[in-house]
């Protein structure tokens, strides 16, 4: 899905190890993967939403690797090993830190705790679905980090829903965003991408805090420059462990690819002799990988939780299949959405708001059900 910045870099690192040709899929890679023309298949692919390597018709197009990612750390490892099963589908090229929240070096101060939070002037990049989804898996788990686990592969009983504990984080979340948009911010937060949402705390000044991943840091200093920015841990709800949600892009051979595909993964993703522009772009900061502790300064700690990953989960859209499947205008983005734009521009209560979400996700989780 990579475009522009994060494109170019890509391309400087495979260019390294010869003839290799890139696109991106956009937003359509699942589509691509599961479509029937085998002759447009990629031999390798590297994938944003981990839940696609475990859709049955993509999984059974993978080549299970060997050597490649066997020295990443165990909890990365697990999350690309299917239910009861020994084999990795793929290997962790990037990993994101998810539970950030930023704001300008000296000012602002971190919040104690989640439960009753004002957090004041906020920016959203409400027109990115995965932005709103960022927010909802922080207060979720902040919240009822015993309930998020049920809600993705393989103990995704729609019941899990309809759990009190849901309802609840909705109601806290959109209680949040009622608190820090006015109708009209509400609705131009919703024409904004999360690119935008950066400069408006870092260049424009017009908000305090923005909830962003690791990758945040290179958009700041390109804009704003160098040492204005710090940030803080998303805050722990009451006496429950604060949230590390993570992300990533995992690369995996597909069949079609022969031994040159996992060739390549293995190259992409080993631990030493990296390529010297993924060593670059690890120094300029808005990459992290699993082995590997950044220079800059913010993103040091990060780094390390992600490499640690004690009480980490993986972002929840990104493991949903089915009705829920994230994409912008679509599944738990979609209701999101609908989410943000009853709270903060209809002005509509948030316990009204969140129910109404609550069986909108309960419907979604259900679509394709067996």
């Amino acid at each position: 899905m990579w475009s522009g910045e994060e494109l170019r870099r890509f391309n400087e690192v495979v260019d390294e190890y010869g003839s290799v040709n890139v696109y991106s899929a956009g937003d359509n890679i699942g589509a691509l993967l599961r479509g029937p023309a085998q002759e447009v298949l990629p031999d390798v692919a590297v994938i944003p939403r981990l839940g696609l390597l475990f859709d049955p018709s993509i999984q059974s197009r993978i080549r299970p690797l060997t050597e490649a990612g066997s020295r990443q750390p165990e909890f990365w490892r697990g999350l690309v090993t299917p239910y009861g099963s020994d084999e990795r589908l793929g290997a962790w090229f990037k990993i994101a830190h998810k539970s950030l929240v930023w704001h300008r070096a000296g000012e602002g101060t971190p919040p104690a705790n989640l439960d009753g939070w004002q957090p004041g002037r906020l920016a959203i990049g409400a027109a990115d679905g995965w932005v709103l989804s960022d927010w909802f898996e922080n207060v979720l788990l902040a919240y009822a980090p015993e309930v998020y686990g049920g809600l993705f592969p393989p103990l995704d009983n729609a019941d899990w829903w309809r759990a009190p504990q849901v309802a609840s984080a909705l109601k806290l979340l959109g209680t949040l965003w009622r608190s820090a948009f006015t109708p009209e911010q509400g609705r131009r937060a919703l024409t904004m991408q999360f690119h935008d949402s950066i400069l408006d705390v870092f260049v424009y000044r017009t908000a305090d805090l923005v909830a962003a991943p690791d990758f945040a840091l290179p958009v700041i200093e390109r804009y704003a420059g160098k040492g204005v920015a710090a940030h803080f841990r998303f805050p722990a709800y009451r006496q429950n462990p604060a949230p590390l949600v993570v992300g990533g892009d995992v690369a995996v051979a597909m069949k079609d690819g022969g031994e040159k595909a996992v060739d390549f993964v293995s190259w992409l993703t080993r631990e030493r002799k990296k390529p010297d522009a993924l060593t670059r772009w690890v120094a300029d900061g808005g990459f992290l990988t699993p082995f590997t502790l950044p220079p800059h300064e913010l993103l040091r700690e990060p780094a390390q939780e992600l490499k640690s990953a004690a009480n980490a989960h993986y972002d929840l859209s990104d493991r949903l299949l089915g009705g829920l499947e994230g994409g912008d205008g679509r599944g738990l983005w979609r209701v999101l959405t609908e989410l943000f734009t009853d709270v903060t521009v209809n002005t509509v209560e948030p316990d009204t708001a969140a129910r109404t979400a609550q069986d909108k996700l309960y419907a979604g989780s259900r679509e394709g059900a067996l």
